[in-house]
């Protein structure tokens, strides 16, 4: 019954996943565009400090937490269909009363409401994952949804700089990103549907609730290894490529690291055919990262910068798809279950991320940029040292 069920729902599921797919990424090209559109947002509402200006990304992450909180409540009370439609509408909602906002408050509530909006799509994901999905299929898919912000990094990277010299002010900027979450949006009634949440391999499951959640140390230390990797991505992303601290432009290695990333994603769709361990992934690549951090952050050669650049988006999503696996392996996993769980790790991560990511801008405004980057590459570790707290789900060879 289950097989048939995916097999049946294959094309649909395939739709739904590319909906989904370039919403969250467009999600990301509309975050990257306003954090490269910084200094004129901040010319345009008189911000004085940098500190300042970073309530702009937080305003999104504090949304993110609180989205990520409830995220398993919508889920339930509106069913997948309409839950996820909400996020999608929240994402273009807020991208539109940013760009017509006539103060910065307002410009903030914007930023919050599109936050909201990408935090329920980010949880998302891991039901419709193990819903839709074969087992065996679930590494690639959960690669692809891992890569899913980097490419959104990259089209911003790449797109963003000629739409603002083609639209000139960052209002018309802005709302051009948000015409395309639009189209998105209106596309996903035709393709998205309901499905059961409570149901684990033809039985109901017992409810899991956010106080269950909260009891089990597995989904403590989930979010703390995590969110090293978390804070060193957002900063390479938004305060790295206009930092002018390293050997060659910053802008262009910020850009390796998002194509690494894709590549890092690839790698990690071929090593899921033919490695099962879980937390080996993790351990090594998060060490790697960072000791390539420490490397493009210091060396004063180009070539170097630019190969540990690389590296560095190699090795922080190539553990990403054997991270997001240990949950959906648990025993007598549900999507409801599933959405719960990973509701609370990315509202913890990014709790973690939104303090450092502040005082990571204070830093910066007191000692310059060099201080603050050293403290986001010292956070990265922590993606190494949380491997050796979560459980291994995998299995030593293919059954």
């Amino acid at each position: 019954m289950e097989e048939q069920r995916i097999k049946i729902s294959s094309g649909r599921a395939v739709l739904i996943e590319t909906i989904m797919f370039f919403t969250y990424a467009f999600f990301a090209v509309n975050w990257i565009a306003g954090s490269t559109l910084t200094p004129q947002i901040m010319d345009y509402f008189k911000l004085k400090t940098f500190a300042s200006a970073t309530f702009i990304s937080n305003a999104i992450t504090i949304a993110k937490i609180v989205g990520n909180f409830l995220a398993a409540g919508i889920l339930i009370k509106l069913f997948p269909k309409k839950a996820i439609g909400l996020g999608s509408g929240l994402i273009v909602a807020g991208s539109v009363l940013a760009v017509l906002a006539p103060q910065y408050w307002i410009f903030v509530l914007g930023r919050f409401f599109m936050g909201f909006g990408g935090a329920l799509y980010v949880v998302y994901f891991s039901p419709v994952v193990i819903h839709y999905f074969a087992p065996e299929k679930r590494p690639t898919v959960n690669a692809l949804n891992g890569v899913a912000y980097n490419v959104g990094g990259i089209i911003a990277m790449l797109i963003v700089g000629p739409v603002i010299r083609w639209l000139e002010t960052w209002q018309y900027s802005m709302a051009f990103f948000a015409a395309v979450s639009g189209v998105l949006f209106l596309a996903w009634p035709a393709v998205g549907q309901d499905f059961e949440l409570n149901r684990s391999s033809g039985t109901v499951a017992e409810k899991y609730t956010a106080g269950d959640a909260l009891k089990d140390k597995f989904n403590w230390f989930f979010p703390l290894t995590y969110s090293g990797l978390l804070t060193f991505y957002i900063v390479l992303l938004n305060i790295f490529p206009i930092s002018g601290t390293t050997a060659i432009n910053s802008k262009t290695l910020s850009m390796l690291v998002a194509f690494g990333g894709v590549a890092g994603s690839i790698l990690a769709i071929l090593l899921a055919r033919v490695f099962f361990r879980r937390l080996p992934v993790i351990r090594w690549s998060g060490l790697a990262m960072t000791l390539f951090g420490v490397l493009m952050f210091h060396t004063d050669n180009g070539t170097l910068s630019m190969v540990a650049a690389f590296a560095i988006g190699v090795f922080m999503f190539l553990p990403i798809t054997s991270l997001v696996m240990i949950p959906q392996e648990l025993p007598n996993m549900t999507p409801a279950k599933l959405t719960t769980i990973m509701g609370l790790f990315w509202a913890l991560s990014y709790i973690i991320e939104s303090v450092v990511y502040y005082l990571i801008g204070v830093v910066i405004d007191k000692s310059g940029y060099s201080a603050g980057l050293t403290i986001a590459l010292v956070m990265s570790a922590t993606f190494f040292l949380g491997s050796f707290l979560l459980p291994e789900t995998g299995r030593a060879s293919k059954k």
